[in-house]
């Protein structure tokens, strides 16, 4: 008796499926199939019995574990027998398949497990009383090997939950290390106490005063008639400071200005606007990944933006369109170098980031077919292609063929009549046609 049929995208039957840890299902808004078929799959659990305990039927319930693999829900385990005894653990970390190497995975694992026991200095790797540009730097450092979006495009798995709890922790940290004042060391002296000075100070000059003689050599022109009374003092005012000079007061002024730049709430102004505008700019030319990556950062600043937030939402929509004709495009060279295997894995990749996209459907339930894979799936799949394009023979033809294997002989022969219709010299749709008439006379 030969062995089944493994599942593309999950793998054999008796091979294991385990939820993503720490995984928030309200993030991915999954639909109540997908959510009954995660609560089965429960911590870990093998697809056969999942297929088995499932009410949807089972070409149903693997199209939503696919769904939930495609999503990042769940991920391939490898169950290990620690001890005759022991009841199996799994290893659905360093053995996830995800675009990681095996340096990468072991980083991220330890960083995420050392979060617990660390302090905010520990975190960022800091002595007690680093100075801001200290922090500034260690936080930039780390940033670089935990950011999410250093792997965007990638397929991270449950990793992509750990990235982004250990870049949440690290902007924790360096928002609180930013906003204390640096500590001084243990072992450091206090500062010395500002001496009172014992002396007073010297009292300021005396007024200088003039005798009514000399008054009117001191007085403007304009009141020099007034002369005071014989033998009377007058008091003479210090003269007037004179004002400052032009370029001293530019310079001031500029130097005002340069502090106010750098001042932690324009600095992050002034980076949030950059974002935006480079955003929108990789949009219009239709660098949907670049796009993703400044608005996905603006929120990681200011998670309450609702506009970067809806241009978030269609970044990400437009870059899963091109993703999935990419996917189309690389399923048929794939078919080109005989792997037919990974191209089904491309078309359904594409179906998933793209429901609308009728040759993606198409490809896929001609190549499941060929496969011999799940009747049911390829059916849905054509019927699919079918609905979104109706005017194409090629999908007319294929569905009227998965219909006629599944014995609805009827509905086959309706869409022969249409490929017919639609390719008058399709020869193969003729000779179906043929055979059905006998069938129904």
């Amino acid at each position: 008796m030969s062995a089944p049929i493994p599942i593309v995208g999950l793998g054999g039957r008796t091979d294991h499926i385990a939820t993503v840890p720490h995984l928030d299902p309200a993030r991915l808004q999954l639909s109540p199939e997908e959510g009954s078929v995660l609560a089965l799959v429960g911590r870990v659990e093998r697809i056969d019995a999942v297929l088995s305990r499932s009410s949807l039927g089972e070409a149903r319930t693997i199209a939503v574990l696919l769904a939930l693999r495609a999503k990042g829900a769940i991920v391939p385990a490898r169950v290990v027998q620690r001890a005759p005894s022991a009841a199996p653990a799994v290893d659905a970390s360093m053995a996830e398949e995800v675009d990681l190497d095996p340096d990468q995975k072991r980083d991220i694992i330890e960083m995420e497990r050392s979060l617990e026991r660390m302090d905010h200095h520990a975190v960022l790797g800091v002595a007690r009383g680093a100075s801001p540009q200290e922090v500034k730097q260690a936080y930039y450092n780390a940033s670089r090997r935990f950011h999410p979006d250093r792997y965007f495009g990638k397929n991270l798995g449950s990793f992509r939950a750990r990235l982004e709890r250990i870049f949440k922790r690290l902007t924790d940290a360096h928002n609180a290390l930013s906003r204390q004042e640096p500590t001084r060391a243990p072992d450091a002296p206090p500062a010395p106490a500002a001496r009172v000075p014992t002396t007073p100070p010297p009292a300021a000059a005396p007024p200088r005063t003039v005798s009514g003689s000399n008054f009117a050599a001191m007085m403007p022109p304009s009141v020099s008639g007034a002369r005071p009374p014989s033998g009377s003092f007058a008091t003479v005012p210090p003269p007037a400071a004179s004002p400052p000079d032009d370029a001293e007061s530019e310079a001031r002024r500029a130097e005002r200005q340069a502090r106010f730049a750098r001042h932690p709430y324009m600095a992050r102004s002034h980076k949030l606007t950059e974002l935006i505008a480079r955003g929108r700019a990789a949009t219009a030319r239709g660098d949907f990944e670049r796009a993703y990556q400044d608005f996905n950062h603006v929120l990681g600043l200011d998670p309450k933006n609702r506009e970067v937030a809806q241009l978030l939402v269609e970044a990400r929509r437009k870059h899963d369109l091109t993703r999935a004709q990419a996917e189309v495009e690389r399923g048929q060279e794939l078919e080109m170098r005989g792997d037919f295997a990974g191209a089904q894995a491309a078309y359904r990749l594409a179906v998933s980031l793209n429901g609308d996209n009728p040759e993606a459907a198409f490809q896929a339930a001609r190549v499941g077919r060929e496969l011999a894979q799940d009747a049911q799936e390829v059916m849905k799949l054509a019927q699919r292609a079918v609905e979104l394009k109706p005017g194409r023979a090629d999908y007319q033809l294929l569905l009227a063929h998965v219909l006629l294997v599944a014995g609805q002989k009827k509905q086959a022969k309706h869409h022969f009549e249409e490929v017919v219709r639609l390719d008058p010299d399709n020869a193969d749709a003729r000779a179906a046609l043929k055979k059905l008439r006998w069938t129904f006379t």
